[in-house]
């Protein structure tokens, strides 16, 4: 029999393709272009962590959903050191949208361009929130992903928040994880369930997963938290978990009794039925014994890492304790192995101001949310140091303590620096004092840091034509002063920052590892003779002698004072 010529045709074609290009994949990633929602991601992944180069596979993925294990993406990627990039429109509701991403290494997403969620780092598998308000019409998403060894996880899905709920926000999933977007999402008046089936025509009566949120009103005072539940569930209260029941279970009552300061109150539930029986209920009731919160709030837990329930709840006039060998609270508080976080709000004028903990054994000291003083460690008695510049007004300190074994002390205390002996000179990185050069295009910009604001590029090994410099120049009256640099948090990953600081005796090179620091410090370059003119002065560029394009260095701020 002879076949028609368009057949033979069509047959030539597909037989040169696979002997040609017999790798060819079988589904080929298309260009990304503005439209209604997209029916797919359009993915490419690389053999490298830093997707440069060509794309090694390009395909499309129904949802952003995986968790390869210690397995790869595709028979052509490695298992470990891989990267990849997923891009999709999507056409929405207008309102606010919470994006929930689940990782291990590093991730990060933009929507319409906009940075939402940047952990590009190392890390096990965390989640992580963003929320932003989309208009009617398309937007673009894009994720960037990394593994460099161990398990890989890669999850992003996204939720209206903004709707007429009124009561508690339920959302229902398809699964037992609360895994990507949710079927249903309604407004329910209590949590009060119990499923003979299944609790909507969208959902299954087993192998289902709920979260309910919603925030309270409530008077301060002490509560007592009560949750019946089959199976499993989840008690979050402003973001802390109170209950954590998460597993197969017949009909079983929980309670956790919590301080609450007055005001506005985060309650979110989360609830997964297997098979059987399904029900989960939700109540509360303020108890007799409340306390008044006046100065510090302790809280006080027998484990050394603040987890779960508070076993005491008390006003604190002042962190000023020396228990020895002996407890907080006889009966309440173990003598060893406890913890506490301290809290409140102070009224503090504009200046800049000095921390100081003495602890035995670990502390961290937070101010306007800033990790200021970290040294959560075993440690015999000791004390520690934070300077921190204030605008004026209220202002939100924390300190947080463990106790291992052995005397327990506990002490913070703060003066105002700049009223003795002269004042501080700061010189931020958008001040006037402050001035960059170099390539435009390798600045980067960031709201976070001293000042909420910083910059930061990627290194050079050597001075390569137009390398990225910034300079400090202070406003001094001559005399002796102490220079610190203040390290941000992240974009410093550089172990040789090389600092350069110019004094009366001449200019002497300070090398930071700026990597060392974590939550943002001041690190002290040294006292020094300044002559109090143009040529004072603390220098720094992006040559780090480390391979280049390898690491972050990061400009802020720097400090000197009166010695």
């Amino acid at each position: 029999m002879r076949l028609p010529s368009k057949i033979v045709r069509l047959l030539m074609f597909w037989l040169l393709v696979s002997v040609v290009l017999p790798g060819l994949p079988t589904v080929l990633a298309q260009d990304v272009q503005p439209r209604h929602t997209d029916p797919a991601w359009q993915a490419f992944y690389w053999n490298n962590r830093d997707l440069s180069g060509a794309p090694t596979v390009q395909r499309t993925e129904n949802a952003l959903n995986f968790d390869w294990g210690l397995g790869s993406p595709d028979s052509a990627i490695n298992t470990d050191n891989f990267s990849a990039r997923w891009e999709r429109y999507i056409d929405v509701t207008p309102g606010n949208y919470r994006f929930t991403a689940v990782v291990d290494d590093g991730m990060r997403v933009w929507v319409d361009n906009e940075l939402l969620i940047d952990q590009w780092r190392e890390q096990a598998t965390r989640t992580f929130t963003a929320e932003k308000y989309l208009a009617p019409g398309h937007h673009l998403i894009r994720v960037e992903y990394f593994d460099r060894a161990g398990a890989a996880v890669a999850k992003l899905a996204w939720a209206l928040t903004s709707s007429t709920v009124t009561g508690w926000r339920g959302e229902y999933y398809n699964n037992m994880s609360l895994s990507g977007a949710p079927v249903i999402v309604r407004d329910e008046t209590d949590i009060n369930f119990t499923w003979p089936g299944a609790p909507a025509r969208e959902i299954p009566a087993d192998n289902f997963s709920v979260r309910w949120s919603r925030n309270l009103a409530l008077a301060a005072g002490n509560y007592r938290f009560t949750m019946t539940v089959d199976d499993g569930a989840r008690l979050f209260i402003n973001g802390h978990t109170l209950i954590d029941a998460w597993k197969e279970q017949p009909a079983t009552t929980y309670t956790g009794d919590i301080y609450l300061p007055a005001g506005s109150i985060t309650v979110q539930m989360e609830y997964f039925e297997n098979r059987g029986g399904a029900a989960a209920r939700l109540t509360w009731q303020r108890l007799d014994d409340s306390t008044p919160i006046t100065d510090w709030k302790g809280e006080y837990f027998n484990n050394r890492d603040l987890a779960g329930t508070p076993a005491l709840v008390r006003n604190d006039r002042a962190i000023d304790f020396d228990w020895g060998n002996g407890s907080p609270a006889a009966g309440v508080v173990s003598a060893d192995d406890f913890s506490v976080r301290w809290s409140r709000t102070l009224d503090l004028p504009a200046g800049n101001y000095r921390f100081t903990a003495t602890v035995d054994d670990g502390v961290r000291v937070y101010v306007s949310g800033q990790l200021l003083i970290n040294s959560w460690r075993e440690q015999a008695q000791t004390t520690l140091t934070g300077d921190f510049p204030l605008r004026g007004g209220r202002v939100a300190v924390q300190m947080e303590y463990f106790e291992a074994r052995g005397g327990a002390l506990a002490r913070l205390r703060w003066e105002r620096i700049d009223t003795q002996g002269g004042s501080a000179v700061i010189v931020d990185n958008d001040d006037t004092g402050f001035v960059k050069g170099g390539a435009a295009t390798g600045w980067r910009r960031e709201g976070e840091g001293n000042r909420d604001s910083l910059f930061w590029t990627q290194n050079n090994d050597r001075a390569w034509p137009n390398y990225n410099w910034g300079r400090w120049y202070p406003t001094l009256t001559a005399g002796r002063y102490e220079v610190f640099v203040y390290i941000p948090d992240r974009f410093t990953t550089t172990s040789n920052a090389r600092y350069w600081v110019a004094h009366g005796e001449g200019i002497s090179l300070r090398p930071v590892n700026q990597s060392a620091f974590d939550g943002g410090q001041w690190v002290s370059l040294g006292t020094y003779n300044f002559r109090g003119t143009r040529d004072d002065y603390v220098s720094l560029a992006d040559v780090t002698t480390e391979p280049r394009l390898s690491r972050l260095i990061a400009w802020d701020a720097v400090k000197w004072e009166p010695r």
